[in-house]
């Protein structure tokens, strides 16, 4: 096989490989500071896949479970579920926001204290059943907080 075949095929396999991985970003990622023998906590982000897939599960060495819930309305009172997978389009940024979607932090070993940062890792999997591991992390801001943006959703 002369060089030139050879150094084809190795960058269309680095390419195909690259293409395969999927990358998925997690921004803004922040939880709200607890109170004294609070034992959960949600976290809010925003995930962007490259790839189509759902978020599958999460985990922190901050908390002995964590889990992806919806808020939904039951009758006329709204209640907290936990989903099997949150879908993820690819290239289309997904909220996990107060109101909504959101991280459980369930079995807290310590109060989330404001300043601080909460480790988690996010397992994606996507539609060709490969799966990836994102690792971020979560400001911790204060338990108190004013609504400086208008991004209350009581409103919807």
């Amino acid at each position: 096989m002369s060089k030139k075949y050879l150094w084809a095929g190795l960058v269309a396999l680095v390419y195909a490989a690259s293409a395969s991985a999927g990358e998925v970003i997690v921004s803004d990622a922040w939880a709200r500071a607890t109170a004294p023998g609070q034992a959960a906590a949600a976290v809010q982000m925003t995930i962007t896949s490259d790839k189509a897939g759902a978020l599958v599960a999460g985990a922190s060495g901050a908390a002995k479970t964590v889990e992806v819930h919806t808020m939904i309305m039951e009758g006329n009172m709204m209640k907290m579920r936990q989903i099997d997978k949150l879908p993820l389009p690819a290239n289309k940024a997904v909220s996990l926001a107060e109101g909504g979607y959101h991280l459980m932090l369930i079995g807290l070993k310590k109060p989330l204290k404001e300043g601080e940062k909460v480790p988690f890792e996010l397992t994606v999997q996507f539609a060709d059943g490969s799966k990836t591991t994102v690792k971020s992390e979560a400001l911790v801001k204060p338990l108190a907080m004013t609504n400086n943006g208008g991004h209350e959703h009581n409103h919807h």
